[in-house]
């Protein structure tokens, strides 16, 4: 008998998909757009701190000055003195010396006036150190620069015979005067001769004037001038005399620039006061501040004759009774 063979399962029949449409290629080149930035949300106000309830108290440097004390520091540098700018700026005539002690010893208002000077300074163009060559060129300003002596020859030093000498052109207006007056030029008196010049130094052996010469006054022009010299020169003016030259006090910027530089400082240090120098060798030694000397000028020389005392006797002279 035959046998059946089993059918052979059939396989699940697919689903069937449906492609979806392709997307449309870019464009090549084109750029390629960026997704937007979601917008920013706002961001809450940060709570103020609170304050603390120990929190120490300010410094006044950090609360400011008042207007008192800011009138003080502005009228401070107008002259420097703290009693007149106390006093100026408000406060009372009786007490102005010491509330300007107190204001300048507060450290900030020590700030406030170094500020305001570097303030001032910045808008006047004026600083320490050139206040200081400034006066440093006073002090060592040559005076000749501005006014000059000079000393030339007199009129018969080069003249021949040591006679009178003309210039050029006073000798031809004599001659002139001469020739008009006189007719002629025959007895015409020509002296030295021509070519007198100021300039030339005086002749030593000149029977006029010596060998010294004449001097003269000679004014520099200002336009000329070196920085030491427009530095001294303070001015000039007409007097009934001629032109005065002014120039500024060289032995008081001399003293300030001692002042500044220290140099009275170390001759007071190089110095001793004799009273405090009593006191200490009376608190350091024996109670005796009076010691001897080396030299003392009431002490005789071993050597030197005593003179005579009236409360030593005297020898006994011959004839007396």
């Amino acid at each position: 008998m035959a046998t059946r063979k089993p059918a052979k399962k059939q396989a699940p029949a697919q689903k069937k998909t449906t492609p979806k449409p392709a997307a449309a290629k870019k464009a090549a080149g084109a750029p390629a757009r960026k997704k937007a930035a979601p917008p920013a949300k706002p961001k809450k106000p940060a709570r103020p701190a609170r304050a603390a309830t120990l929190a120490p108290a300010a410094e006044p440097a950090q609360l400011g000055l008042t207007d008192l004390q800011q009138r003080f520091v502005d009228e401070y540098l107008v002259d420097l003195n703290g009693t007149q700018a106390a006093i100026r700026a408000g406060y009372s005539p009786d007490t102005a010396r010491q509330m300007a002690s107190e204001n300048l010893s507060k450290p900030y208002i020590q700030i406030a006036i170094a500020e305001a000077r570097k303030a001032q300074q910045a808008r006047t163009h004026i600083e320490a150190d050139r206040v200081v060559v400034e006066a440093w060129n006073i002090v060592f300003a040559d005076p000749r620069e501005l006014v000059q002596i000079k000393v030339g020859c007199c009129r018969h030093c080069w003249g021949e015979g040591f006679k009178f000498q003309r210039t050029v052109g006073e000798f031809n207006h004599d001659r002139e005067q001469h020739a008009l007056k006189a007719g002629n030029l025959a007895d015409f008196d020509e002296k030295g001769g021509i070519g007198f010049d100021p300039l030339k130094p005086p002749h030593p052996a000149c029977p006029d004037c010596g060998g010294d010469g004449y001097p003269r006054t000679v004014l520099t022009d200002t336009r000329q001038l070196s920085p030491a010299a427009r530095a001294l020169y303070a001015g000039a003016k007409m007097t009934k005399y001629g032109i005065e030259v002014q120039m500024h006090d060289k032995a008081a910027f001399a003293e300030k620039l001692f002042k500044h530089l220290g140099l009275y400082e170390k001759d007071n240090q190089q110095k001793t006061d004799p009273l405090a120098s009593l006191l200490s060798r009376i608190t350091t030694g024996n109670a005796n501040g009076f010691r001897p000397v080396a030299d003392d000028p009431e002490v005789p020389d071993a050597g030197a004759p005593t003179p005579p005392s009236a409360l030593q006797p005297r020898q006994d002279v011959d004839g007396e009774d």
